[in-house]
């Protein structure tokens, strides 16, 4: 029987132009197209009862012989990407899996190259030995030529085999490049640092470098930095106030809790450090900045980070915490004041020391004084209806009160100790006097509340204060408050 061939011609005319047409269309058209395609040549060739491998030639063949001869070599190469789009799809079904282009890549190309193979020994009677010959001389030198790329698509495998990370996991190479994993292929690895650099790194170094995963096998992550302060600091009091530092990063875990130690002694400085864990490994640079400076910050304001200079006095001599003067100084809220303001307003202030839980001031409160905290961790929330909200944590060095001592507004949270602290409270009375004989005074305390409103760390006490309405609105509210005249 012999088969018609214009149905051959139209299908493999079909096939040609589908698959140049395609190329750049959805992977589901491309596969239900590929499909369609391999079931009509699949049905033609069953009712011409016509084999995929011909035996080899004994004559020459006519035109239409080897026009069906190359239907039946689209029909295997259509079977051929069927098979290579299904196993692709197997391997990325689950991004976390298997999102590397490694093995979908080796084994789409072994089954390219099988297939190719079969159609010209098998189909188009071709013989393919001196072919394999040829390209094992080929294959040598391109060895040759390629031994590194090579040796980075075998570590890579290696490397899959082992699967020690998977995109998405925070991981370190060694002791450099540290980030999240986006990409894994048969070459190399794609890592976003923390700088939002992508570093590409071959597979064979990877196989060869130290892998740590931070992703697993929980998400929590855990992880340390190391701070130093002056050798005739006491221990104890360093380790007591990092601590008190950890407060201040709501991200640092509660349980397991934070853990401060003395690591190496020195010389000139001893070397401390705090471990923590994290929910997440991407949390761990903002936290160690943030965890950093607030332990400088209240390591500082405990005069425990600077070298001491008094000597003979005993270790713990020049380690009071900084004096009232000073912590005025540092405020933005008094950048305007000269140093014979600071003095009389220093010379006001009302030291009070706190024990743990107890109460600094109450939300509704109307106690028109500003509270600067000089040791310690002040805890602030507030009650909304019937929600309690933990807003957060103040340190050494912070202040908070500022707008109910400038308009005697009622306090928007409440504040109590978390540790035992020291706090200085300015009572408006305290600044009254220098608002009533300094009218402009009023205008650069507005710009200073708004200036430390914007400032990053002082939200959580900008929490604890009342709205200070639109640009305008706060300096009529301090101007009729100290009956100041315009």
């Amino acid at each position: 029987m012999t088969p018609t061939l214009i149905p051959a011609a139209a299908l493999l005319a079909i096939a040609i132009v589908g698959v140049l047409a395609l190329r750049h269309v959805s992977d589901v058209l491309r596969i239900a197209f590929d499909v369609v395609c391999f079931s009509a040549i699949s049905g033609y060739l069953l009712e011409e009862g016509v084999a995929p491998i011909f035996p080899p030639l004994t004559e020459p063949i006519d035109t239409r012989a080897l026009c069906l001869r190359a239907v039946v070599g689209a029909w295997w190469l259509l079977g051929a990407r069927i098979v290579v789009s299904g196993l692709r799809y197997a391997l990325h079904r689950d991004r976390h899996s298997r999102e590397a282009r490694l093995f979908s890549d080796l084994s789409a190309a072994a089954i390219y190259v099988a297939t190719a193979a079969v159609v010209l020994n098998s189909v188009f009677a071709l013989p393919i030995v001196g072919v394999m010959a040829t390209s094992g001389v080929v294959a040598i030198v391109l060895a040759l030529a390629l031994q590194n790329t090579l040796a980075d698509v075998f570590a890579g495998i290696a490397v899959g085999i082992e699967a020690p990370f998977r995109v998405g996991d925070r991981i370190l190479i060694g002791d450099k490049t540290e980030g999240l994993v986006i990409q894994v292929n048969w070459r190399s690895i794609r890592i976003q640092t923390d700088g939002d650099d992508v570093a590409t790194l071959p597979n064979s170094l990877v196989a060869k470098a130290e892998i740590i995963n931070r992703s697993y096998p929980l998400r929590k992550t855990a992880s340390s930095v190391d701070i130093s302060c002056p050798e005739d600091a006491a221990p104890e009091r360093v380790i007591e106030t990092m601590l008190d530092a950890t407060l201040l990063c709501p991200e640092i875990l509660r349980s397991p809790a934070p853990i401060a130690l003395l690591v190496r002694l020195g010389p000139i400085r001893n070397h401390y450090r705090i471990s923590f864990t994290v929910e997440s490994a991407a949390q761990l640079a903002a936290v160690k900045d943030l965890l950093l400076r607030g332990a400088r910050r209240q390591l500082h304001y405990a005069g425990l980070f600077e070298a001491n200079d008094r000597k003979g006095a005993g270790a713990d001599a020049g380690r009071a915490p900084l004096g009232a003067h000073r912590l005025l100084g540092d405020m933005i809220l008094f950048e305007s004041l000269d140093r014979e303001q600071l003095d009389s307003l220093a010379g006001q202030l009302q030291a009070k020391r706190m024990e743990p839980g107890e109460i600094l001031f109450a939300q509704g409160g109307e106690d028109a004084a500003l509270y600067v905290i000089a040791s310690g961790v002040v805890e602030i929330s507030r009650q909304m209806e019937t929600v309690f909200e933990l807003i957060g944590c103040i340190g050494a060095g912070e202040y908070v009160g500022e707008v109910n001592l400038l308009t005697g507004g009622p306090h928007a949270a409440t504040a109590k100790a978390r540790t035992h602290c020291q706090i200085y409270r300015l009572p408006r009375e305290a600044i009254e006097p220098m608002l009533s004989q300094n009218a402009a005074l009023a205008a650069s305390l507005d710009r200073s509340v708004r200036r430390g409103l914007a400032i990053l760390h002082r939200e959580v006490a900008v929490r604890a204060a009342p709205n200070i309405g639109p640009r305008g609105q706060l300096l009529t509210r301090i101007r009729g408050m100290f009956r100041i005249e315009r």
